[in-house]
């Protein structure tokens, strides 16, 4: 679809009412977005050609409110811009027309709603999530759905990331709203090149001909990805070239660099990665080699460096205003603090020395005034600074993932960087939460981090853990894991707000955080020493799936540990079970309905420990897609879960009870067998019941 025949959608039969009354959050876009490089849209859901809620969807930083602008302008039908407005809650909507547009007028515009002459284009959806609760959202939904009521036409638009838009999607298909989705593609080659230099020309400098060449040369790069997302957008999911904040990385560095010839040497080698992902390193690379080199070391590291003598100089030659350091700044200004430690350990040199980087920063490729220049740097400068052997520039990275919801460039970018490096188990939430916006109606997304187990280990700390991220898309027969490494500290792992079928098992403490809610999607589990839950509302979900019975999916949130604490206001069920096994308990009412107290283990030492064995092995099975039990075979036959030759013999007795089987890939669980010969099924046993087959077959491994 091209945005022509989006905008005939949306401006079908369109009779627009002027406004009354204009706000920072509602108004019609006065003049054209220009330039504005129209894209393509692939339908997801849409049962009608016009349906009277229509959502567009789109991973972050693509386009979505440039494109609600530029259908303002095109239809005239105002915008509510969510991410400016207050709260939304009960009769938001409502309450807003009749403010805004003139008393006389207000029957016309709440009748041209419903007949589909009238529209509202809804821009940040997902910031309009993020200021109220799971009620108020609702609510809001409520309006949107009893203002279109009935309409033949589209009167609604809704531009948001993936992850609220699926489930606002979940919401309105749950109430029989008239609903479609669409989302936004990645440019082909030709719009690639059209914006790269909408944004990259600065007049005509003399050098078009070599411009136009370093543009395509560094496009050939990318031709095959750039083939696949022309020829099939949807199949581009592993691909984010096209992508507003990639050839606005291109563009950065065609605009910041006039030498193209310079350009195109230094980006000519291919040191084999994924391509796209290695060249945006690179660029990235380039321009803060090219700061220090060009900038800051001949304006001031030369005159500090000259202060201290000849082997101290070259070392601050090379050391100061650094790839680390000026990641750390940029994240610093965007963050509005200062800057976290000092330098040098002279005090007045140090004083020099932040004094003229006060004057360059502004100025840096990376940043736009106080913000970062687009979610590509942003990556690349979380990801450096979570890498860096600084303790301040870590936290700068947390800080910043932590304030700004991070996009899924951080997770391969991270991926990128973190090659054969361990990285801290605090950053693992980052990258779980950028992955969370593959999250679609055609998507699997598994999440496990493995450690471990809180009940075999004595130590908090000192021992390793391993994030893995699997997604795919089924459908596009396209999958891809990431696997991170980190080392377990003393600090507690957070986690939240987002929550994607996602198995955890850590010896240290985990921290369930989120506001104004943590949404726990699908299958979820946290083995940990400590679990602390701090948030507003617990919402549990399914994953959503197109299908032709309807929306079906998952959801269940399982909690074993030794000490539960912290609170939650509200607990909201769209599916599923809280369930949270502890030994002490420091929850407040709703969550400790939910408390089962750990019962006392085998008092023989032996059975004990087999139990043990038993337990950890079988808990590591998650529901699979084929609709049983399994986990990947390297998962469960790790020293973490078997540990030792007791766990290598119990492993063997449930292959040889049919209770388990495998392939090359996978172990899967014979639910029936596993009832028959052990008494008590796999849910059961993870609750810590037995029974005397249980007792039986622990009994018969020798």
């Amino acid at each position: 679809m091209q945005y022509k025949s989006l905008k005939s959608i949306v401006s079908s039969r369109k009779v627009p009412v002027a406004l009354q009354t204009t706000s920072d959050s509602f108004f019609v876009k006065p003049i054209r977005v220009a330039p504005y490089i129209e894209p393509r849209f692939s339908k997801i859901d849409f049962p009608k050609e016009k349906p009277s809620i229509l959502l567009v969807s789109a991973v972050g930083a693509s386009g979505k409110t440039t494109t609600a602008h530029a259908l303002s302008f095109d239809t005239q039908l105002p915008i509510l811009d969510l991410a400016k407005h207050k709260p939304v809650g009960d009769n938001t909507l409502t309450g807003l027309l009749t403010t805004a547009y003139p008393i006389e007028n207000i029957g016309a515009v709440l009748e041209g709603l419903r007949a589909g002459t009238h529209g509202i284009i809804i821009d940040g959806i997902d910031e309009g999530r993020s200021k109220t609760t799971e009620q108020g959202f609702e609510a809001f939904l409520d309006d949107l759905i009893e203002r279109s009521n009935g309409s033949t036409r589209t009167a609604i638009v809704i531009l948001g990331r993936s992850q609220v838009l699926l489930s606002t999607w979940c919401y309105l298909a749950d109430k029989r709203a008239d609903v479609g989705m669409v989302q936004i593609d990645p440019f082909d080659l030709e719009q690639a090149k059209e914006y790269i230099d909408s944004r990259a020309r600065e007049g005509n400098t003399g050098q078009q001909e070599i411009y136009e060449q370093t543009r395509d040369n560094v496009l050939a790069k990318l031709s095959a990805a750039f083939s696949s997302t022309a020829a099939k957008a949807e199949n581009a999911f592993l691909s984010f070239i096209g992508y507003p904040p990639v050839l606005d990385a291109i563009a950065t560095l065609l605009r910041k660099e006039r030498n193209y010839h310079r350009v195109q040497q230094a980006l000519s080698d291919n040191t084999g990665g994924q391509l796209e992902i290695d060249l945006l390193i690179r660029i990235s690379d380039y321009l803060l080699d090219r700061d220090h080199d060009e900038k800051a070391l001949p304006n001031f590291i030369e005159s500090i460096a000259a202060e201290v003598g000849v082997a101290q100089g070259q070392t601050l030659r090379n050391s100061l205003f650094d790839r680390e350091e000026q990641c750390a700044r940029a994240l610093a200004r965007a963050l509005a603090r200062p800057f976290p430690r000092q330098v040098l350990k002279d005090n007045a040199l140090n004083e020099q020395y932040e004094k003229a980087v006060a004057s360059w920063c502004p100025d840096h490729p990376f940043l736009d005034d106080t913000r970062l220049r687009n979610v590509v740097f942003a990556a690349v400068a979380v990801a450096r600074c979570a890498l860096s052997s600084i303790q301040e520039y870590q936290t700068l990275a947390y800080d910043y993932a932590s304030a700004n919801r991070p996009t899924y460039h951080l997770l391969y970018i991270m991926a990128e960087l973190a090659k054969a490096r361990e990285i801290s188990v605090r950053c693992f939430n980052m990258l779980i939460q950028s992955c969370s916006e593959f999250l679609g109606v055609n998507a699997e997304i598994s999440i496990d981090i493995d450690g471990d187990s809180w009940e075999e280990s004595e130590e908090e700390q000192g021992r390793n853990a391993e994030l893995t991220i699997a997604v795919e898309f089924p459908e596009r027969k396209q999958e891809r894991s990431f696997v991170f490494n980190g080392a377990v500290g003393a600090e507690a792992v957070p986690l939240g707000p987002y929550v994607v079928n996602t198995s955890v098992t850590l010896p240290c403490a985990v921290d369930l955080l989120g506001s104004p809610a943590i949404e726990v999607i699908g299958d979820c589990s946290i083995s940990a020493r400590g679990v602390r839950i701090d948030t507003p509302d617990l919402i549990l979900r399914n994953i959503p799936r197109r299908t032709h019975d309807g929306i079906q999916g998952t959801a269940g949130l399982f909690i074993n540990t030794h000490k539960v604490e912290g609170h939650a206001n509200a607990v909201t069920f769209w599916e599923g079970k809280i369930e949270i096994q502890c030994v002490e308990v420091g929850l407040d009412y709703p969550l400790a309905r939910y408390i089962e107290i750990i019962p006392a283990p085998f008092t023989d030492l032996a059975l004990r420990e087999k139990h043990r064995r038993l337990r950890r092995i079988l808990s590591e099975f998650r529901s699979h897609k084929k609709g049983c039990l399994a986990k990947y075979r390297d998962k469960i036959e790790h020293e973490r879960v078997l540990r030792n030759q007791l766990g290598e013999r119990i492993l063997a007795a449930l292959l040889k009870e049919g209770i388990l089987s495998r392939d090359e890939k996978f172990y899967y669980v014979d639910s029936d067998q596993c009832d028959a010969k052990l008494g008590i099924s796999w849910h059961q046993l993870r609750e810590y019941n037995s029974s005397s087959k249980l007792e039986a077959f622990l009994k018969s491994v020798a």
